[in-house]
């Protein structure tokens, strides 16, 4: 029997708070059910050491009491974490009180240094880097938390006081900005983050990571460019360079006012007037550090909570961290295979013929092991349309899993790929008219066809859908691939070799090459 638990963490942060429902899985793992985020603006007005202002203190009660009804219905067990606003404020325990009493949360107010490394758990849970050594840059309203982590290690760690709303509380109050207050808020943030900068240089990071407002609205500005809908596309492992980066913080600076910000391409209004405080921040730590680029994660505290959660209830205490960390992709599509196909075992061995097709077909396709993953995947997952309904549901499969939260480490172009090929499994092959095909570029598009080529002859050879054709010996002559379909037992492949031809045209156009089948 599956044991399934519904967990609830809030994170109560200087400029919003956030919810994220989850149901926990048997394996340790979970998917959300639902998300909720307010702009509360805790921190607005508060100064180090001072009080939560009467407004705020009631907009986040307020906010907390629906919070607590939407997990009730869910019958989630909640978890509360408050962070940099919450730390300093004087009158902590009279809010603490409150939110207990009013909206029956327990609020545990966090370190910076447990911060972040709830947030490093976190981006652990949506990016595949378990195995890189990250450096991870949080920017939150009150504070901005740096961290270097390895194989779930944290190396390095730092909470800067340091955020979107101190920053503009302190220098950036004035409706139009100068250059002035700008100069002087960058010598204030240097001045800060300059002594750190050789200790994270020498620990050599691989990979930059950034997880905030901040970070994410940089990011669909500079989508934006590309003229992008940012509703198009999940922003998590999405990758800007730092040329790119550049030229959004000076369309952030050039924009004097926040009427002004509120209209840039991509860009979300709600953070026009603390933007500036934020944009920032992010400068001088992409200078200082002299960093070539940055990796969205949309994962982060939320999720740290999640993780760390589940870890400590005791009926999950066998499972190592790092097993739930290291393969995330894995993990991820085998969770979207549970949830939506009927027939895991047709999907399974579907998914190892194109693998053995794949392997004796390299001297030709010329792929890498990552076209194998996504084949891989793409065998898997190319049935899921089924959950809504057969007709068309190579359609459907394609929706699925272009669009499930569950694919998680993959960056979007690989779901792509990975939703393409499981879409031109049967029916038409890939067509340039088709206009989600249009939305790759050329190399993209070869992989497809050479991938759902291959994922049409494993499909047809599992057409009795009893796993009777055990194995695909491939040969190459000259301008032919010899495919023959092997069993043991003493079968009619008929029906097969009649399904193989069916998907002739498919390969030759993709391959160029006239396949023969026996």
């Amino acid at each position: 029997m599956v044991r399934e638990n519904t967990l609830a963490a809030i994170d109560l942060g200087t400029n919003s708070f956030h919810m994220i429902i989850v149901r926990v899985r048997e394996n340790g793992t979970f998917e959300a059910i639902a998300r909720e985020k307010e702009n509360v603006r805790l921190g607005s007005g508060l100064e180090e050491g001072g009080e939560i202002d009467p407004p705020a203190f009631k907009r986040a009660i307020e906010c907390l009491k629906r919070f607590k009804m939407l997990a009730d219905n869910s019958k989630a067990e909640i978890r509360a974490v408050a962070t940099s606003a919450m730390r300093e404020a004087s009158n902590r325990a009279e809010f603490q009180a409150a939110a207990l009493k009013e909206a029956g949360i327990k609020i545990d107010v966090i370190s910076g240094y447990e911060e972040a490394r709830l947030i490093y758990f976190g981006v652990l849970q949506g990016l595949p880097v378990f195995d890189k050594k990250v450096l991870l840059v949080d920017i939150g309203g009150g504070s901005t938390e740096v961290l270097v982590g390895y194989r779930g290690d944290i190396l390095f760690s730092k909470s800067f006081k340091l955020g979107a709303i101190r920053l503009t509380e302190k220098f950036l109050k004035s409706e139009t900005l100068d250059s002035s207050q700008i100069r002087k808020c960058k010598l204030y943030v240097e001045e800060i983050i300059l002594p750190f900068r050789k200790i994270i240089r020498d620990l050599k990071p691989e990979m930059i990571i950034g997880s905030s407002g901040t970070i994410q609205a940089t990011a669909g500005i500079i989508r934006a460019f590309e003229g992008e809908e940012t509703e198009e596309r999940p922003l998590n492992h999405y990758t800007f360079q730092s040329s790119e980066f550049k030229r959004a913080r000076n369309m952030i600076l050039e924009a004097d006012t926040s009427k002004k910000r509120s209209k840039l391409p991509g860009f979300d209004s709600k953070r026009s007037d603390i933007i500036v405080g934020g944009m920032l921040i992010l400068d001088e730590l992409f200078q200082l550090l002299d960093l070539p680029d940055m990796t969205v994660s949309e994962f982060a505290l939320r999720e740290g909570i999640i993780y760390d959660t589940i870890r400590k209830w005791e009926h999950f205490q066998d499972f190592e961290h790092s097993k739930h960390l290291d393969d995330i992709r894995q993990k991820s599509i085998l969770n979207l295979l549970v949830s939506y196909t009927r027939d895991e075992e047709y999907a399974r061995h579907v998914a190892k013929l194109s693998l053995d097709i794949f392997d004796q077909l390299q001297s030709v396709h010329r792929l890498g092991k990552e076209e194998r993953e996504y084949l891989e995947a793409s065998s898997l997952l190319h049935e899921v349309g089924l959950f809504i309904s057969h007709s068309a549901y190579h359609k459907h499969s394609y929706y699925l899993i272009r669009n499930s939260e569950a694919m998680l480490g993959f960056t979007w172009g690989e779901i792509e790929i990975i939703a393409l090929t499981a879409r031109y499994h049967r029916k038409s092959s890939p067509k340039s008219k088709h206009r989600e095909f249009q939305r790759v570029g050329p190399r993209e598009q070869e992989i497809v066809e050479k991938l759902s080529a291959i994922l049409r002859i494993a499909s047809a050879c599992n057409r009795n859908r009893q796993g009777l054709i055990e194995t695909v010996k491939c040969q190459v002559r000259k301008n032919q691939a010899i495919f023959t379909l092997v069993t043991n037992q003493n079968y009619d492949k008929s029906l097969e070799l009649w399904a193989c031809e069916e998907q002739a045209d498919a390969f030759e156009s993709a391959y160029g090459m006239v396949p023969l089948f026996q």
